[in-house]
C-alpha cells in the first residue's frame, strides 16, 4: 500500500505554554534550530508522503510562512553577502505539496474536526495519515518511523491504525489506555479507556494520537455527533465505532516518543535531539555537571 497524503493538525491554542503561545504557535517552538512541526514533516517526507495538509487556526499564519518561500529574506541575505545562509531553507517548500486548511473560531472543537475539515483533500485515498504537529517519533538513524507504520498497516489488512507506547502504571490515569486482543503477532483494538482510575487500566499501552485511516472512516465521521460530556468531537470515538465492525490495528513503534506539547516535554525533546549533535552535547553535559 502506498499512502501519499498526511493531515497534520496544528490549530490549538497551546494553553500549557502560555504566555509564550499568546504570540508563538506551539508547533513552531524551536527544537534546536527547527520548529517542532518540522520533525513531523521530515518523517513524512522520508516515508514518501507527497501531500501534506496542515489544519491551522483561523488567525495563525506561522506554519504557512515557514513552508513557503521568503523573498524578503532572500533579498536581505543577498544584499549583505550572506546568501549561503539561504541554502538552509531554500528547499523547505519543495519537500512535498503543502496545503493549508483553516479551522475557524466558530468551528466545533475536538480531534475529529481537523480530519473533517481536510476531507476534500483525502476522501478519495485508500488510506491516509493523521498526525499531531507537536510530538513525533524519533530515531537517531535516517530511518522513518512513519514508513514502518505504513508497512505494518499494509500487511495487517486492518481498516485503521492507532499508535501506542508503553507507560508506567502511575501515569496511566492521564491517558487513553488501550484494551486490545491478540491475533498472531498483531494487536487489534477493542476499546480506549480514557483516564482510568489507578489499578483499573486494561493495559500499559496509551494512545499517542498518530493514525492511519481508510475510506471506512468517512461514514462514521459523517454521522458522528458531539460528545455530550465534553462538548467536543473525538477521533477516538470514531475509531471505537469502526473497531466494532472492522479490524483496527494497535501499533507500537520503534524509536522514542517525544512530546513537545508542554514545557517539560519540550525541554526533554530538545535534550534528546541534542544528544545526537556531537558539536553541542559535550558542552551541555559539562554545563549540567557544573551546576
Amino acid at each position: 500500500m502506498k499512502i501519499k497524503k498526511a493531515i497534520i493538525t496544528c490549530a490549538g491554542f497551546g494553553t500549557r505554554f502560555l504566555p509564550i503561545t499568546k504570540t508563538i504557535q506551539k508547533e513552531m517552538l524551536p527544537v534546536l534550530n527547527r520548529p517542532l512541526i518540522d520533525y513531523v514533516v521530515e518523517d513524512c517526507v522520508k516515508a514518501g508522503i507527497e501531500d501534506i495538509i496542515f489544519v491551522v487556526g483561523e488567525h495563525n499564519y506561522q506554519v504557512m510562512h515557514y513552508y513557503r518561500e521568503n523573498q524578503r529574506l532572500y533579498e536581505y541575505l543577498k544584499k549583505f553577502n550572506k546568501l549561503h545562509l539561504y541554502e538552509q531553507i531554500a528547499d523547505l517548500h519543495k519537500q512535498a505539496n503543502f496545503y493549508f486548511v483553516k479551522q475557524k473560531d466558530n468551528d466545533p472543537y475536538g480531534t475529529a474536526i481537523p480530519v473533517m475539515l481536510a476531507k476534500d483533500y483525502v476522501q478519495n485515498e485508500d488510506a491516509f495519515l493523521v498526525l499531531m504537529g507537536d510530538d513525533f517519533l524519533y530515531q537517531s538513524e535516517e530511518k522513518s518511523v512513519i514508513a514502518n507504520m505504513i508497512d505494518t498497516f499494509a500487511m495487517s489488512n486492518a481498516k485503521a491504525l492507532l499508535t501506542c507506547v508503553q507507560k508506567p502504571n502511575e501515569v496511566l490515569s492521564k491517558y487513553g489506555v488501550i484494551k486490545s486482543h491478540q491475533v498472531g503477532e498483531l494487536k487489534f483494538l477493542e476499546e480506549i479507556v480514557e483516564k482510568p482510575q489507578l489499578g483499573l487500566a486494561p493495559s500499559n499501552l496509551v494512545n499517542i494520537s498518530k493514525y492511519i485511516f481508510s475510506k471506512e472512516i468517512w461514514p462514521i465521521l459523517d454521522k458522528q455527533t458531539i460528545n455530550p460530556q465534553s462538548g467536543e468531537m473525538y477521533i477516538t470515538d470514531s475509531l471505537q465505532t469502526l473497531a466494532k465492525t472492522e479490524p483496527v490495528l494497535v501499533y507500537t513503534p520503534p524509536g522514542k516518543y517525544l512530546d513537545g506539547g508542554d514545557p517539560l516535554g519540550w525541554l526533554l525533546t530538545n535534550l534528546t535531539i541534542a544528544k545526537d549533535r556531537p558539536e553541542i552535547w559535550p558542552i551541555i553535559k559539562d554545563f549540567v555537571n557544573q551546576t
